[in-house]
């Protein structure tokens, strides 16, 4: 059986064998959000091509290359990076300089796609007297974000390699037979990893190119081609790789992919295994069933390998036949649930440019926090822990968000009863006491229900008694919070977060985490109330990270009414626990799919890029008791 490695497992490999740690270079994580949103900005400027799209808007200005860059860049920011800019305003606060080479790298990005629209036209003498407008003729050659897939094997080597990726961009000429495929970089990286990643996805696409049965969708058959490297840094730089150019460092890729599948004598690349049960016989009959399904209502798909076995449901890499669209597989889950008996409907998504569709265990396991509490990241000796627990994902591995960094600073939590919101709340709490001290660590609890989180009543991390809002004001207590932002601001004296102040003058302040579950019977007291609580979440939300001051809000109704305004624009990771509608999955997410989640901790996370799916670790009474009690007298 073929080996699997993905594209991002091999340029690891060549960022530790060229001498750097972290293939995601040295910049801060804050600015992660920033490169996702320009690979985004380029599919949405090529990818849509229907009437008021941003191509579409090139046939409303005169055939002028100046006027065509011009309407991209205007078209770009009012539709895509300033309504970006405003929802994430709060992880954003602190970049303004990198913000402000995103844009100017997005203004190059777009002048590069006139650019590319105006040669095409240029080509036809009398362009306007054909079918389609240039514009036309560059969405219906590129096409971005595309998953790549290959089988190599060298004679030396005990078992094949299945390279599996996504392209940033590949260009197919069929009226030339000539294909390009493109891999945008956002700043500078290294050289040699970027020519070693021109050669891998150079590699795939002839490799399936010319194997039997290969995927000509990825390249559109043809001859062998170049591939060009765009970098945005943030002007425009791009270079062309020949064929031959590319076959001088094959022989170092084919090295490196061998040793890290250990398909080589060598000792293999380290790579850290994942943590699978293998399926049983009914798990891939089950498979079987599905496969049978699709073909039933003639859609061609197969089975991919491996088929994963986590705690909550069974996941299916499935592979497309030829013809076969995405959506035409999306259309039809409700069909295999009745088919095939499920208890829940499946749920499909892509995963590293494989298309998966989970299915529920019928013998799920429970996960509880006692099993992965070892696995949460030690805090630094005293300052304690900034990490919050998400969830398990299949590999058993507990995935932890870090409240020191933007994009995790504040948290929105939505789920409808029996999803496990106030258990999700609870889990989020005992990660942060296992890791900290009353010196580190300060909650600021406010509890609607009254009963949500009665066992920290006497906690000495309390930094004020459990508010109940029948008795105390929640937005007079917010106000304090906020108060406490500005009085340590004024202690911050030029540092930028309380961890560079305990650097330069030892002094430690605690963090301190606002848990507050049922938002929206907060927001329903009337109208005065809400304007208050509302006006302290604005300034929290843009501010308090830097303070050390972190807000962690739970509703059960994720509506536009709720989300809308504070929340959106300065609340950015989220976790959606199963909901009852797909619109409030889309209100919190941005996209469809809670709403097939299974209850009881299944979750989906979403701080930058697609939301991840996971499953919440369970507090029983016993260890919730155990823990929530540490350090009281």
């Amino acid at each position: 059986m073929p080996v699997t490695l993905t594209v991002s497992q091999v340029r690891d490999a060549l960022y530790r064998a060229d001498g750097m740690t972290d293939a995601r270079g040295a910049g801060a994580a804050s600015t992660a959000i920033l490169g996702t949103w320009f690979h985004e900005g380029l599919g949405w400027l090529v990818g849509d091509t229907g009437p008021g799209s941003p191509l579409a808007m090139l046939d409303e200005v005169d055939a002028n290359l100046d006027a065509w860059k011009k309407v991209l860049v205007d078209q770009t920011y009012a539709r895509f990076v300033g309504p970006r800019l405003t929802q994430q305003n709060a992880a954003l606060h602190d970049v303004a300089l990198q913000v402000g080479s995103f844009w100017q790298a997005m203004q190059a990005a777009c002048h590069w796609v006139a650019e590319l629209t105006w040669r095409l036209a240029q080509e036809r003498k009398s362009f306007r007297e054909k079918l389609r407008a240039p514009w036309q003729e560059l969405a219906a050659c590129i096409s971005t974000e595309e998953p790549l897939v290959c089988e190599i094997r060298e004679a030396s080597w005990s078992d094949s390699v299945r390279l599996i990726g996504i392209a940033d961009a590949v260009v197919r000429r069929a009226d030339i037979g000539a294909w390009c495929a493109i891999e945008i970089k956002l700043g500078r990286t290294s050289p040699a990893v970027d020519l070693g990643q021109a050669c891998l996805y150079h590699m795939i696409l002839t490799s399936a190119a010319s194997s039997p049965g290969g995927q000509p969708t990825a390249v559109g058959g043809g001859s062998l081609g170049s591939l060009a490297l765009v970098s945005f840094q943030p002007e425009l730089h791009e270079r062309v790789f020949s064929a031959q150019d590319l076959k001088l460092v094959k022989q170092r890729l084919l090295d490196v992919i061998g040793k890290l599948a250990g398909v080589t004598e060598s000792a293999p690349i380290k790579v850290e295994p994942q943590k699978r049960v293998a399926p049983s016989n009914e798990h891939l009959a089950l498979g079987r069933g599905l496969v049978k399904t699709f073909h039933d209502y003639a859609v061609a798909v197969e089975l991919d390998e491996p088929i994963i076995v986590g705690p909550t449901f069974l996941r299916f890499p499935i592979k497309l036949g030829r013809g076969t669209k995405v959506s035409a597989v999306e259309k039809l889950t409700a069909e295999l649930q009745v088919q095939l008996k499920l208890e829940a409907e499946p749920f499909i998504s892509r995963e590293l440019g494989q298309l998966v569709i989970d299915v529920q265990r019928k013998d799920r396991e429970k996960i509880y926090f006692r099993d992965v509490r070892s696995q949460m990241p030690a805090p630094k000796p005293g300052r304690g822990g900034s990490h919050v627990p998400v969830g398990v994902n299949l590999s058993g591995e507990l995935i932890c968000a870090n409240l020191a960094e933007p994009q995790h600073a504040h948290f929105l939590v939505a789920g409808t009863t029996g999803s496990g919101k106030s258990e999700w709340l609870r889990l989020a709490i005992a990660g942060l006491l296992v890791t900290n001290s009353p010196e580190t660590l300060r909650l600021l609890v406010i509890d609607p229900k009254r009963n949500a989180f009665h066992a920290l009543k006497d906690s000495p991390f309390l930094w004020k008694p459990l508010v109940f809002p029948d008795e105390t004001p929640a937005a007079d207590v917010l106000e304090e919070l906020a108060e406490e932002m500005d009085r340590r601001y004024r202690l911050l004296d030029g540092a930028d977060s309380i961890s560079q102040l305990a650097d330069r003058t030892g002094q430690v302040l605690p963090r301190i985490v606002c848990v507050c579950d049922e938002y929206r019977d907060l927001i329903s007291r009337g109208r005065v109330e809400r304007k208050a609580i509302e006006q302290q979440i604005c300034r929290l939300g843009a501010k308090a990270r830097a303070a050390g001051i972190h807000l962690i809000l739970a509703t059960q109704e994720p509506s536009r009414d709720t989300i809308m305004g504070p929340l959106a624009s300065n609340v950015p990771a989220r976790v959606g626990l199963k909901m009852g509608k797909h619109i409030e999955s889309t209100m919190l997410l941005n996209e469809r799919g809670a709403e097939k989640l299974l209850g009881n901790g299944d979750l989906l996370f979403k701080d930058i890029g697609n939301p991840k799916r996971l499953q919440a670790p369970m507090l029983d009474e016993a260890e919730r008791k155990l823990v929530f009690g540490e350090g009281s007298s």
